[in-house]
């Protein structure tokens, strides 16, 4: 990691008043693509900021240590990720937002709602079911045998209690997704399944996917599920 060549900025109070702005720039190597060896070139940082005050007439302040620090990752992980590489604020909360009033992806947004918050009125059902998603993180998987065996138990699962839906329109929907560990192959039971429009299940395929790729969510990443009506 190269740092910029000035981290400390010493001004006036009128200074910092009139220019509050302070820009600094950190550059993590680049090595060229290797993600297509498993070298997604992640790399780590955390930025601290100290703070001080001085005056000619009181005792100056030092107090101000650490009061802000944020945490970063850099990566060059290739069109997993979007654009091939990038930067991210790891502590940043990344959420997925489905509108339950959206009439694109409603059926969707209705399902993982009531898998959230009515896990009752979902299946597989059981006492006690909980679903994770918002209190707790969902986290992305890139594999595609983990992506397709998953959706093949939820496809299972569907048939089990709807019976053979071809031709209907109707598509499996599943949740947790396919695409996160937290999905039906994981063992826990904590998923659900339900038959919605095949064009509502595939627009909310696309969302999710959208979201993938602006936030750059790679594989093990966490995530959140945010349903608004």
């Amino acid at each position: 990691m190269t740092a910029p060549q000035t981290v400390n900025r010493d001004e006036l109070l009128g200074v910092w008043d009139t220019q509050p702005h302070w820009n600094l720039t950190y550059t993590s190597p680049d090595k060229g693509a290797l993600f297509d060896q498993g070298n997604q070139q992640r790399v780590f940082l955390t930025v601290a900021m100290d703070v001080s005050a001085s005056s000619p007439n009181s005792a100056p302040f030092t107090g101000g240590s650490n009061v802000y620090n944020s945490s970063i990752r850099y990566d060059y992980a290739g069109p997993v990720a979007g654009k091939h590489k990038g930067t991210v604020f790891t502590k940043a909360r990344v959420e997925l937002v489905m509108s339950q009033r959206d009439p694109a992806v409603n059926e969707s947004a209705v399902h993982i709602y009531d898998a959230l918050n009515r896990p009752e009125r979902t299946f597989p059902s059981w006492p006690g079911k909980s679903v994770p998603g918002s209190k707790e993180p969902l986290r992305r998987v890139v594999d595609p045998k983990k992506i397709e065996d998953n959706r093949k138990k939820s496809i299972k699962e569907c048939k089990k209690v709807w019976g053979d839906y071809a031709g209907s329109g109707l598509e499996c929907d599943e949740y947790p997704f396919a695409s996160t560990k937290e999905g039906s192959t994981k063992g826990d039971n904590r998923f659900s399944v339900r038959l919605i429009d095949g064009k509502d299940n595939r627009k909310g395929g696309e969302r999710l996917n959208e979201m993938y790729t602006l936030n750059r969510v790679l594989d093990g990443d966490p995530f959140y599920m945010k349903i608004t009506n």
